[in-house]
């Protein structure tokens, strides 16, 4: 920008220059065209001229306006301090392409998620409210019993589990005589009477589960007489 200025400043005196160049030959044809009145011979003066040479030439111009222009230059600025921008009803265009984010917050984060499957690894405890929705339950690993019962009555076949329910899922019986047999909860039926004839036998299964105890009671069979009845059961805590 320097430069433009003192460009300009040699373009002016050049101009200054010429214009008095000018002046000079005016005053020089004016001299010719003038009389030279009470004198015999008349005598033409040499013209007067300016010569321009390549020299500096010092110029002090005090509060003058110059003529500046800058047109696609770019201005280096430099500033210490602080920088105030206001942009007011303005657009800014940003674009951020496939760049990745880090976000970094303590507390609690509210999510909306649809359709969409999404990995979660994490230590503590999950309370998770489903509402209308079906969910596939995936139960504690399945234990097994035997049955064995020769007198009538209760004759336990699993102990009770404290804080736990006995859910029976599969069981089988054979008998050597007719009599019936009934599973309960302690001493509380929890399925009907089913009757045995001699040599016979039932067995039934159904993952979700066939009959359960009441919580931190043991799972019996009733015989209703003296018999041989043996078997298993297929069961899980829960």
């Amino acid at each position: 920008m320097e430069d433009q200025v003192i460009q300009r400043l040699i373009e002016v005196q050049n101009k200054s220059v010429r214009v008095l160049e000018e002046i000079a030959q005016l005053i020089a044809r004016l001299d010719k065209k003038t009389p030279n009145i009470g004198k015999e011979n008349i005598s033409s003066k040499p013209e007067t001229s300016f010569t321009s040479v390549n020299l500096p030439s010092q110029i002090n111009i005090t509060n003058v306006p110059l003529p500046v222009n800058i047109e696609n230059q770019p201005v280096s600025v430099e500033q210490s301090g602080d920088w105030t921008v206001e942009i007011s009803n303005q657009p800014i265009q940003v674009n951020i392409e496939n760049q990745p984010l880090s976000v970094q917050q303590s507390g609690s984060w509210s999510v909306g998620i649809n359709n969409q499957p999404v990995q979660v690894s994490q230590s503590g405890t999950w309370s998770v409210t489903v509402t209308n929705s079906p969910l596939t339950v995936e139960y504690n690993t399945v234990q097994f019993r035997p049955i064995s019962a020769t007198a009538a009555g209760n004759t336990e076949i699993v102990p009770a589990v404290t804080g736990k329910r006995i859910r029976v899922i599969a069981y089988a019986v054979v008998t050597n005589l007719t009599v019936s047999i009934k599973f309960r909860s302690g001493t509380t039926d929890i399925t009907g009477s089913m009757r045995l004839v001699e040599g016979g036998g039932i067995a039934h299964a159904y993952d979700g589960g066939l009959f359960q105890t009441a919580v931190g009671q043991a799972l019996n069979i009733n015989l209703s007489a003296n018999a041989t009845v043996g078997g298993y059961v297929v069961y899980r805590e829960i």
